[in-house]
């Protein structure tokens, strides 16, 4: 690792292991001065297909901050609780030895662990991938007419 401020080498002086990764201290070989560097484990090569066809690299921070989103105002879910299961959720992936996942078995494990740990936010989960019928829909079936909302026009009908 080199220096940030004169660009020498630098020897690593201790190693801390945190809750996301390595804290090493440092001193440069050549100007003595310290410095701390983190290190966090890449993020696996997962990738998520969404809604709309795209796909995005797998992110458990934006997993874990949809989660917190769910869980908010819910004093039986705790931040610990939500990363363990976004962490729970990827190492599930990971584990399956799939490159490439759809966003609906992403919704449909934390609907699973959500389930185990607090119902309303759960609910709160499937409430977003409800149709108007009421049946959760996860495997991105599209209906076959689209609903109007609020009393305006459809697009073929105009």
């Amino acid at each position: 690792m080199q220096c940030p401020y004169c660009s020498g080498d630098s020897s690593v002086t201790e190693t801390r292991v945190t809750a996301d990764g390595l804290r090493r201290r440092r001193v440069c070989t050549a100007c003595k001065r310290r410095f701390t560097t983190y290190e966090k484990l890449g993020a696996p090569g997962l990738k998520v297909s969404k809604r709309d066809g795209s796909i995005e690299p797998f992110d458990t921070d934006k997993l874990l901050r949809a989660l917190e989103r769910i869980a908010a105002h819910r004093e039986t879910v705790t931040t610990d609780d939500l990363r363990r299961i976004a962490r729970d959720i990827e190492a599930t992936l990971v584990d399956s030895g799939r490159k490439s996942v759809a966003w609906s078995d992403i919704v449909a494990l934390a609907l699973a662990r959500l389930e185990n740990i607090d119902h309303v936010s759960a609910q709160r989960l499937a409430a977003n991938y409800t149709d108007e019928s009421g049946a959760i829909r996860l495997d991105g079936e599209t209906r076959a007419r689209p609903v109007q909302q609020l009393g305006l026009p459809l697009d073929d009908e105009t």
